[in-house]
């Protein structure tokens, strides 16, 4: 039985492609290649039609998988992002976190330990330690070790202190691996030639046009995109539809996009931070008040605008130089009635007595002066002694020395604040009276004083008695002298301040009392931890009851 054999493509031995025999036909050996000229045995089945003599040689089976632990595959590097800060860090980098700022990630929230935390690469991927004395937490929970497998946030510091978010990068997804090249075509058949290990055959007959004749002599070309009968495909493809080019509009959008990422940042987390609500309303507010307060007739009220303005900016700034831990809700609570306090207290009672130690516009003798220091640091010292003292009757509640330190400063910038409210007025007044220009001058720069400078040097004192309080109350035995001497220092410093300036025609007397008083005052925001810890150990403050307790022990015995 003669059939016709078409000639296929010319496959060379080991170039990817092996003989691929029609049903009936017996199996040729491994790797074995027709000879040319070779021909099937007539006895044979005719192949079917279509049949592709020549199949790719399967590669071997890709090894399997190695076996999955209980950890995801690491991740390469991670992103964090605090304080609206981005950060990028490559695997196996330790990643340093915290208030210190040779930190890899600075946070400076006070909340937060100098050496916070730290990110290390392991064997399940990124994993955060807590390091430092301040908390994390995630999910309102306290944390000391998380392993970042997926994006987390985590708060520093406090449940309300900055947000600290992690985001490991996915693993890179394995390559697949390359199909094969195209096999080179191998030898040609040619006809009456048998094949080795195959019985002979007849020689075939002569191919028609449109299929391969003579070895060496090609069919006819088939145009692009069509594969050829009998060939295998992949020699062209339908034409690939060309993409339009973007206009210039669509060019100029996408890079406004881009450059001015406005809906990213609207949705950036960022915005709830304290820092840049605290930047848009400082540099707002002046405008606000201009726009505002231009048509007032109340000479005060620039006074309370700039001296409310200011006085947030100071108490930040006392929180950061005296540490005093974590404000939560208890000691906000705390603030605010310091701050009622004071306000009641000082027109109520503060102002009327200081009516009945001087006359207004004439400068003060120093007995009148002492007479006001003691009046007015007593007025910032009582409401955070009562405080103090209530808490430790009703809740049993001690607050660190530091804390009652700073909100003593929160009583001396409420006083000043309201103080400075009182005498910018004046100093309005004789702006608009001045008949030289070094009187507007002078009037001007009292206003600046009063507004910037009022309520901290009141912050300063109260601050120092805010100090020796704290004290007394946590430490009963000496309450009584220390509270004495708490207040005694700052009233000194006060009626000093105030004599000095009537009793010298210069104004560098009045410099150095200040210096002084923020030499105390910086002195004990370095040093209140340690001082308070030699008290704690110390049997004279530890041990005991209250010396006015033994005074009266001592009367009854007799």
């Amino acid at each position: 039985m003669a059939f016709k054999l078409r000639q296929r493509q010319l496959v060379p031995p080991g170039a990817g492609w092996v003989f691929n025999p029609p049903p009936g036909w017996p199996a040729p050996p491994d790797g074995w290649q027709p000879p040319d000229g070779w021909q099937p045995d007539p006895s044979w089945p005719p192949p079917p039609a279509g049949w592709q003599f020549w199949r790719p040689e399967t590669p071997p089976a890709p090894p399997p998988p190695p076996p999955q632990d209980s950890f995801p595959v690491p991740a390469g590097e991670i992103h964090l992002s605090c304080d609206g800060q981005p950060y990028a860090f490559p695997p196996g980098t330790p990643v340093r976190i915290g208030r210190a700022t040779d930190n890899d990630v600075v946070v400076g929230d006070p909340s937060v330990s100098r050496k916070h935390a730290q990110l290390t690469w392991a064997s399940e991927g990124w994993v955060f330690e807590n390091v430092g004395q301040a908390p994390t937490f995630q999910g309102g929970q306290s944390v000391t070790r998380v392993a970042v497998t997926q994006p987390v946030e985590l708060t520093l510091g406090s449940a309300h202190g900055p947000v600290l978010r992690l985001e490991p990068a996915p693993a890179p997804a394995p390559q697949q691996p390359s199909a094969p090249p195209d096999p080179a075509p191998g030898p040609a058949f040619a006809p009456g030639q048998p094949g080795a290990g195959f019985p002979p055959g007849p020689p075939g007959p002569a191919f028609p046009a449109g299929q391969r004749g003579p070895a060496g002599q090609p069919g006819p070309a088939f145009p692009p995109g069509q594969p050829g009968a009998g060939f295998l495909p992949g020699l062209g493809g339908p034409p690939v539809p060309a993409v339009p080019p973007a206009s210039q509009g669509d060019e100029l959008v996408e890079a406004f996009r881009i450059l001015i990422p406005v809906g990213s940042w609207l949705k950036n987390p960022g915005w709830r931070q304290g820092l840049r609500l605290l930047v848009i309303a400082y540099a707002l507010l002046p405008l606000i008040f201009i726009a505002v307060l231009s048509t007032s007739n109340n000479l005060q009220a620039p006074g309370w605008a700039y001296g409310l303005y200011i006085a947030p900016i100071w108490a930040i700034g006392f929180y950061l130089l005296i540490r005093p831990g974590p404000i939560r809700r208890l000691e906000i609570q705390i603030a605010v009635g310091i701050i009622v306090w004071t306000l009641v207290w000082l027109n109520v009672v503060t102002i009327n007595i200081n009516d009945h130690l001087g006359t207004a516009g004439r400068p003060l003798s120093f007995s009148a002066a002492l007479g006001v220091g003691f009046n007015e640091e007593i007025t910032k010292a009582l409401p955070v002694l009562l405080a103090g003292l209530i808490l430790l009757r009703f809740r049993s509640t001690k607050l660190d020395a530091r804390m009652w330190m700073w909100l003593g400063t929160i009583a001396g910038l409420t006083f000043g604040v309201a103080e400075a409210a009182l005498y910018t007025s004046r100093e309005l007044v004789l702006i608009h009276l001045a008949q030289v220009r070094s009187e507007a001058v002078a009037a001007i720069l009292g206003f600046a004083e009063r507004v910037f400078v009022d309520g901290f040097q009141h912050a300063v004192w109260a601050g120092i008695a805010g100090f020796f309080i704290g004290m007394a109350v946590n430490y009963r035995r000496r309450r009584i002298p220390l509270i004495i001497l708490g207040v005694t220092i700052p009233a000194l410093l006060h009626a000093l301040n105030d004599w000095s300036a009537g009793a010298f025609s210069s104004y560098w007397v009045w410099i150095l009392i200040q210096a002084f008083s923020l030499l105390l005052f910086l002195g004990y925001t370095m040093s209140a931890e340690t001082i308070e810890s030699q008290v704690r150990q110390t049997p004279m403050f530890r041990h005991g009851e209250s010396m006015i307790m033994e005074v009266f022990a001592e009367r009854k015995e007799a």
